[in-house]
């Protein structure tokens, strides 16, 4: 499966995180600093362990 595109970029005072689901969705996030949205999207974008049955 291929990645969500991300974007990252700075809107006026804060750093917006959008990532464009593979439905045509967009998920938009607000962040206050550079590196903030890129943990947010890291940890976003990292598969989830299934429990075991």
């Amino acid at each position: 499966m291929a990645s969500a595109p991300v974007v990252i970029r700075q809107e006026e005072d804060v750093w917006v995180l959008r990532i464009e689901q593979p439905n045509g969705r967009v998920q938009e996030y607000r962040c206050l600093s550079e590196l903030q949205a890129k943990q947010l999207a890291a940890m976003l974008l990292t598969p989830r362990e299934q429990p075991s049955p």
